[in-house]
């Protein structure tokens, strides 16, 4: 073979590689990805829920000092129970916070979970407008992780509030009102 032969020789190579067979080479390809998911729900009254007679009946006041919130508890309740509310993750932050208790005229919840819906997840539960001279608003911090059944378990709590006008600070913190 000559030198002058080599690219007539290279093209008809190339264009056979080219040539036909192009359905085989195309194929569907599917790409997912992570997105974190944000819920923001806003409500202007409170919302009832029923407690379990004899289960748990929310958090007990007062709340403790510095802002931790004891989640054993109610992780043994919910472990002990089957209730719709465990598979709905604002529904598992009601029954923890014990919201059917509350006096809250203004109601909102904000989570972001993993993918699909799945843990870990965050949510933020804002009670605002309370019927109380001292407290404005009382805000919940919860760290949820998925169990293998579905029910959503509480890993880490917390809480801190906003005084009424006068009544004291008026950032949120676990600190007393006047």
């Amino acid at each position: 073979m000559t030198v002058r032969a080599a690219p007539a020789l290279l093209a008809v190579v190339l264009a056979s590689a080219c040539a036909g067979g192009d359905d085989a080479a195309v194929e569907p390809v599917t790409v997912t990805t992570s997105v974190p998911v944000t819920v923001t729900v806003t409500t202007d009254a409170a919302t009832t829920t029923n407690a379990l007679p004899g289960g748990w009946d929310g958090l007990e006041e007062p709340l403790p000092a510095g802002g931790t919130l004891p989640v054993e508890e109610f992780n043994a309740h919910a472990e002990s129970v089957e209730e719709p509310w465990e598979h709905d993750l604002a529904a598992t932050v009601d029954e923890f916070v014990g919201r059917d208790a509350s006096t809250a005229q203004s109601v909102s919840f904000q989570a972001t979970s993993g993918p699909e819906g799945g843990g870990p997840a965050t949510a933020s539960l804002l009670l605002a407008g309370l019927l109380d001279d001292s407290v404005q608003a009382r805000r919940y911090d919860l760290g949820l992780s998925r169990r293998p059944d579905g029910t959503w378990r509480v890993d880490d709590a917390s809480w801190a509030q906003k005084c009424q006008s006068g009544r004291g600070h008026q950032a949120f913190s676990p600190e007393p009102c006047l």
